[in-house]
């Protein structure tokens, strides 16, 4: 099918931007470290009746730098829906520094969709523009409008602040004086108290200007929140407004928010004689318990409908309905949850479908009872007389019982028809999660060695190796050869160990070669250190640190290394055995001597998922004593000069 033709408005720069003096703007002495200063993030948001008195959104953007240094600046580019959205206009231009104005070419936008690969067909689009390449002091300016046509799944937020420091940011919201709004503000430690500036710029309208000034850019560390939590930002919605004289609102509690959902989801998990029957066939054999039906279930739900995701207007909202996902075997997460959901309704077993928002290790506080404001995901409370168990039907290799790493210590939204509060579900532990790694390898004389290897894991940790086994185990081994955690291995054969239970954990084993084990030396003398041969596990923490730092999650790491070394070689200085403990976790490394046997074992515990900047500098110290632990040497002698 061939994209829509956007009919775009071209409007004279001069109508669109203001005449600047630019000896007044920033120079690059005043931001020495920064590549540009924006000068203005304005996001002006015009609630108003609009076509048959239907309420409707007119969201005018204006972005405005002055380059600094010679840089590459972001693309002009407006993101729209074509179900909800009307790109009205986008225009921009530049001012040099001797005052030479030129517009942008929109003409030469490309539009193009704009969804990831987990999403087979989405109407979300964007258009783009190149910035033009600009000498130090130019000017860049961007307006971009667009035209909401639905506003009540919508809720519009700002965030003030930028990669680089900003002069001005200003969030603009104007709404017929009748008509209710409700924001929220937050920055990354909490709610904050906010209040706008009210005006009148027209008769019965109010005006709320939301606005901040001088903000200096924010560092991106490994591991930290992104940059745009950081900063505060406010999210605003309509809770009440008109239409065709009818009063109409959104949701107004999580409650509320819940019983919508449940209303969404209910005409969706009808169960239909082809349903029934399938999980008839998927209980044959199971025991009549509602734990072992639950997972039977579960299974057959994850094994049977292929992820795939098609999310037209509501779509992104609303599940398909169970039967059409049961004969298309096809459903984005939304859809294998309601697909589950009725299967469990055949064997008499309550769930709801659950919003979550799935995180990258940083979960999402709960804003406002809107659709488009919390969640990104959908899983399913299952309902056991132990109690509720929450199941991700989505992960195929995550058992019954247990939750992917990113749907863990979340905020979740049961859909039930009374309507649920806000829960949580279970965070990670280091006792869950355990991966451990043996490798039994005999030394050469020239330090290079061969042998066996073993990796066991549980938990999240062995999702990943749950996945590649199901996916199949075509050329395994060089699979195998990134997941073991020694430095320039060579894996020549692997295989999976046979799991009769899958929600057990999961093992494979080969063999395997490891170049340079053990580093030259001065004449007889060489040095074994645990930081040559194996894989570090610290993450870049430093107590100059801005930002908290998060593990993904919890877990428990252990490898352990049998060298046997070879005839006439002797071990003449070993390492003492060390253990320290920190906010990231224990960590130990133990050496060990049997004769020609020598034994490395190191361990590592996460304790802590998030570690708070406070804590920073004793992390600092924790890593530095860990790299100097796996810097000192074992000394070998191999009876002569090599």
């Amino acid at each position: 099918m061939r994209p829509p033709v956007l009919a775009l408005a071209l409007v004279s720069c001069a109508g669109a931007f203001p005449s600047l003096d630019l000896s007044t703007l920033p120079r690059p002495e005043d931001f020495p470290d920064a590549k540009y200063v924006v000068l203005l993030d304005e996001q002006q948001v015009q609630y108003r009746p609009g076509e048959k008195d239907k309420a409707e959104a007119l969201v005018t953007t204006r972005w405005r730098v002055r380059v600094l240094k010679p840089t590459t600046l972001p693309n002009l580019s407006a993101s729209y829906d074509t179900e909800f959205t009307d790109l009205v206009s986008m225009q921009g231009r530049s001012i040099l520094p001797d005052g030479t104005e030129k517009a942008l070419d929109v003409s030469k936008a490309w539009d193009r969709p704009s969804f990831d690969g987990s999403v087979l067909f989405s109407n979300v689009r964007v258009r783009s523009v190149s910035a033009p390449a600009l000498p130090v002091g130019a000017v860049f300016e961007t307006v971009v409008v667009t035209r909401t046509r639905d506003i009540e799944p919508m809720a519009y937020q700002h965030s003030f602040g930028d990669w680089e420091p900003v002069k001005t940011s200003r969030f603009i919201v104007d709404a017929p004086t009748a008509w209710r709004l409700r924001w929220v503000a937050r920055t990354f430690d909490g709610p904050a108290e906010v209040m706008p500036v009210e005006s009148t710029p027209a008769p019965g309208v109010t005006r709320r200007v939301f606005e901040r000034s001088d903000l200096a850019s924010l560092p991106s560390d490994p591991g930290g929140p992104d940059v745009w939590s950081r900063h505060l930002r406010v999210r605003v919605r309509l809770d009440e407004w008109t239409e065709r004289g009818v009063t109409k609102r959104t949701p107004q509690t999580p409650e509320e928010l819940s019983a919508l959902g449940f209303a969404q989801h209910q005409d969706r998990a009808v169960v239909t004689p082809a349903l029934e029957a399938a999980a008839r066939e998927a209980l044959v054999g199971v025991p009549d318990e509602p734990r072992a039906k639950a997972r039977a279930l579960y299974e057959y739900a994850c094994r049977r409908i292929q992820y795939c995701a098609i999310e037209i207007g509501y779509g992104g909202w609303i599940p398909h309905a169970a039967k059409d996902v049961h004969a298309q075997r096809w459903g984005d997460c939304k859809d294998k949850a309601t697909y589950l959901h009725t299967l469990l309704k055949v064997a008499g077993i309550e769930s709801s479908p659950t919003a979550i928002y799935s995180h990258e290790g940083w979960p999402r506080p709960f804003e406002l009872p809107s659709l488009g404001a919390n969640f990104n995901h959908e899983i399913l409370a299952v309902h056991l007389p132990e109690g509720t168990v929450y199941a991700d039907p989505t992960t195929r290799a995550v058992p019954f019982g247990s939750l992917p790493w990113n749907d863990a210590d979340a905020v979740v939204l049961e859909a039930t028809r009374e309507g649920a509060p806000l829960k949580k579900t279970p965070p990670t532990s280091p006792e869950q999660n355990v991966e451990t790694h043996r490798y039994l390898l005999t030394l050469d004389d020239a330090g290079n060695a061969r042998g066996h290897f073993e990796v066991e894991a549980r938990g999240d940790n062995a999702t990943g190796f749950k996945a590649r086994k199901l996916h199949g185990t075509g050329r395994l081994h060089a699979w195998a050869k990134r997941a073991v955690w020694l430095k320039g291995a060579e894996v020549t054969s692997a295989a999976f160990t046979e799991q009769p239970d899958f929600a057990e954990g999961e093992a494979f084993s080969g063999e395997l070669s490891v170049r340079r084990v053990v580093a030259r030396g001065l004449g007889s003398a060489s040095l074994f250190r645990v930081s040559d041969f194996m894989d570090d596990w610290m993450p870049a923490v430093s107590s100059s640190r801005t930002t908290p730092f998060a593990w993904k999650w919890l877990a428990t790491t252990d490898a352990t290394l049998v060298l046997t070394l070879p005839e006439g070689a002797t071990v003449s200085t070993l390492p003492e055995s060390v253990s320290f403990t920190s906010p990231l976790g224990v960590y130990s490394l133990r050496w060990s001597r049997t004769g020609q046997v020598v034994t490395v074992v190191r361990r590592f515990r996460r304790d802590q998922r998030v570690v708070p900047v406070g804590e920073m500098p004793a992390a600092t110290a924790f890593v530095e004593k860990v790299f100097e632990a796996e810097l000192s040497p074992a000394v070998l002698r191999f009876g002569g000069a090599r």
